[in-house]
């Protein structure tokens, strides 16, 4: 639920499903770590919900995330060294580093193309789109968006690009072209974006209201 919750950006029920995940293992921090999937996903959202509350707990929960990721990218960088460098990106974005944000969102996107984790390598690509929208970067952003669509909708994970293809409608505005000589179909919708609008607003993919 809290994966799904952070995929949606649903962020009340974010929140308390990761308060109730991280309260259940307190006490069991390194068990914790034998689960990966929840691990990398549990510091993303912790990353994400920071930058919504400024709660320093959330980011001390994905430095933890980030700390075991790194260890286990150690033993199987295949498996694990794309997840670092997005859980380091993240956390550069929370730091307002906006430089190593930059390098580490390409990496964790490179890593994971080249691993051929393509739901990560889409999720990866969307983060790092957020990121860009966040810092005014509107074409690059929209490069990454586009990507992750792609990437997305290759996965299989219909529903969740166009999602995004909604949310990215809703921030950027739509328009008779795309501005940046490119444009993408899939079998619900024609992107078809301008990255000269946004309206701010924090990502939620089920509607149109601020979390």
């Amino acid at each position: 639920k809290m994966y799904i919750s952070f995929m949606l950006r649903e962020y009340e029920q974010m929140n308390a499903f990761a308060e109730t995940f991280f309260e259940f293992n307190l006490r069991t921090w390194t068990l914790m770590y034998h689960d990966t999937a929840h691990s990398f996903y549990g510091g993303l959202v912790s990353f994400w919900m920071y930058r919504q509350s400024n709660d320093p707990k959330w980011a001390s929960r994905g430095r933890k995330a980030l700390i075991a990721m790194k260890k286990w990218s150690e033993s199987s960088a295949h498996n694990f060294q794309h997840k670092a460098y997005l859980l380091e990106a993240e956390e550069a974005f929370c730091n307002n580093d906006i430089e190593s944000a930059k390098s580490l969102y390409e990496k964790a996107v490179s890593t994971a193309r080249e691993h051929r984790f393509i739901n990560e390598e889409a999720l990866a690509c969307e983060l790092a789109g957020n990121f860009f929208l966040e810092v005014e970067m509107k074409d690059t952003a929209m490069e990454y968006f586009m990507q992750a669509h792609q990437r997305y909708h290759d996965w299989g994970a219909v529903a969740k690009s166009n999602a995004l293809f909604e949310f990215v409608q809703r921030a950027l505005g739509p328009s008779p072209s795309l501005g940046i000589g490119s444009s993408l179909t899939c079998p619900n919708y024609h992107w078809n974006v301008n990255t000269n609008q946004r309206k701010r607003e924090a990502p939620n993919y089920r509607n149109n209201s601020r979390s």
